[in-house]
């Protein structure tokens, strides 16, 4: 019985985009300058004066590029929802392996719904001259409901509905969960 379910990216092409302007753009650009410094038109450029200073600036351009790996790494990430100890997870993985995981507070809630909704995305930066210019999307938003549905938490939300069904499988599965239809009585 499998206890895990790896789902989608945890962030979209966009906000990947923002991430890698935002942060690893100029990381690349400080470790190019750091290179060309230490690099000059003939070589190493061995110009040190008293202690050398090479090892230092080395280790300088090492954590640059362990920081700029980090910040590519983030584009990797995936969500999940996890059974441990009979408590329900919300899992971050990279690559198939579970870096943390956020326990999901049950409480009262035992109905689950989907809620299919059209969402709307600017697009920041990238058409200067229709800057209103957005795209619209539909997201399978999964969430938990108590019993009247007046209370609701939403888990994950996903693109792809197939995948919505198969989480919303494994979690009727493993939990004292119910599909319902969103439907809330304020009675």
């Amino acid at each position: 019985m499998k206890k895990e379910i790896i789902l989608e990216s945890k962030f979209t092409a966009h906000q990947k985009t923002h991430v890698s302007i935002i942060l690893g753009l100029p990381i690349l650009v400080v470790i190019i300058k750091f290179l060309s410094m230490e690099f000059g038109d003939d070589g190493i450029t061995g110009n040190y004066d008293g202690i050398t200073d090479a090892p230092n600036n080395y280790m300088k351009i090492a954590a640059l590029i362990l920081v700029f790996f980090v910040i590519v790494m983030l584009s990797f990430l995936k969500t999940g929802v996890l059974k441990k100890n009979n408590q329900l997870y919300l899992g971050t993985y990279i690559f198939g392996k579970l870096l943390f995981n956020e326990k999901v507070d049950l409480g009262n809630k035992t109905k689950l719904a989907i809620l299919k909704l059209t969402k709307n995305q600017k697009m920041a930066w990238f058409n200067i001259a229709n800057p209103d210019q957005g795209i619209s999307y539909h997201k399978n938003d999964i969430t938990l409901l108590n019993d009247k549905h007046t209370q609701k938490t939403l888990l994950v939300s996903l693109d792809d509905e197939n995948l919505a069904n198969e989480t919303v499988s494994f979690l009727e599965e493993h939990f004292d969960l119910t599909l319902e239809t969103y439907s809330p009585d304020f009675s």
